[in-house]
């Protein structure tokens, strides 16, 4: 999964081949086949091992949210998700993976489903009165910010922080309805 990885950050998404891939990681295709029947399979479960991560890191750090600090909390949170995120390996490589390939995509469409369901029992836990489907559908729409900051990213071919501080903005508006507050601090 490493070697693929390696060859994606170097050529790119479309330029993976099991045989690169063997290549990279100076094993023997038919080894390569013993696990995984295709490209595809391979960058699938590393891309779920990710994302996995990323939730785990997520689900801990929204535990620690509490009511009377939520903003600055939620911000460190989103944050150091992107540092914990970028230091496991998760980039642009994989994340334009899910574009080009069917499998990934259904993984990133469950992986925003659980993103969601971390943010909606978070303002559940800080006393949001909105109904629990109400709350899964304002995740969602924290979760776009995340894609929102990739997509930055790959148009203007940068890393730029400011992205991450317009999804954090963002992400902090669209929550605050749902604490029913006008000005929480």
């Amino acid at each position: 999964m490493a070697a693929a990885h390696e060859v994606m950050r170097e050529r790119g998404v479309r330029a993976v081949t099991t045989n690169a891939i063997a290549e990279r990681a100076e094993i023997k295709i038919g080894s390569l086949y013993d696990y995984f029947p295709n490209k595809e399979a391979v960058i699938a479960e590393l891309y779920e091992e990710k994302l996995a991560e990323v939730r785990a890191f997520l689900d801990a750090g929204a535990s620690r949210i509490v009511r009377a600090s939520w903003r600055e909390q939620t911000a460190d949170l989103i944050r150091g998700m992107w540092t914990y995120q970028l230091g496991i390996g998760l980039d642009r490589s994989l994340v334009d993976a899910s574009y080009y390939y069917e499998d990934l995509l259904r993984i990133a469409r469950a992986h925003s489903q659980l993103f969601a369901t971390t943010f909606a029992r978070l303002l559940k836990r800080l006393g949001s009165s909105w109904r629990e489907d109400e709350l899964h559908d304002l995740g969602i729409s924290v979760y776009t910010l995340v894609n929102a900051t990739w997509s930055y990213w790959r148009l203007t071919e940068s890393d730029h922080p400011i992205a991450i501080e317009r999804q954090i903005a963002l992400s902090l508006a669209l929550m605050v309805p749902a604490l029913d507050e006008d000005d929480c601090s």
